[in-house]
């Protein structure tokens, strides 16, 4: 069993140095884009961020997601210029008073990412474009076959 575990920063030092040469992002640039590797998606989750978009309809939308994809599995949660965390997603998250992980899945005003252990697939939340890039064949195969509420189509 696996809580929530604060990466030391030696360790997510490492992990954002793979992750800049796995997503090529240069975060800080004046062109931070996020290029994952092949197979990837984009979602736009802007209606989701909408204000019509109340909290309890964010709050389902992300359960979904945790529910229907990060099952079973170890990951790194990494949010921009913030702890990063080591986790498994099965386990009973620990949620703050707006009902989120320590670092949300969804980006709402901070780039979160999330990794599985060996990086073979990943969620990655971009803020100012309100999408999240979903890579890797695994993950892709979970939503085609099982999607969360947010990834379906309207």
């Amino acid at each position: 069993m696996m809580d929530w575990r604060a990466l030391s920063q030696t360790k997510q030092d490492l992990i954002w140095s793979e992750v800049n040469k796995l997503i090529k992002w240069k975060p800080g640039s004046r062109w931070h884009h996020i290029i994952p590797p092949e197979p990837y998606r984009v979602f736009d989750i802007s209606s989701a961020m909408s204000s019509k978009a109340g909290h309890n309809d964010v709050s389902g939308v992300l359960s979904d997601l945790e529910a229907s994809i990060l099952k079973n599995e170890v990951m790194y949660a990494l949010d921009w210029q913030h702890v990063g965390y080591i986790f498994s997603p099965h386990q009973t998250m620990p949620q703050d008073e707006f009902g989120e992980w320590p670092v949300p899945v969804f980006p709402n005003g901070d780039y979160y990412f999330f990794f599985h252990q060996d990086f073979s697939w990943g969620l990655l939340g971009d803020p100012w474009k309100l999408t999240i890039t979903v890579f890797g064949e695994e993950l892709l195969e979970a939503i085609d076959n099982d999607p969360p509420i947010l990834f379906q189509d309207k």
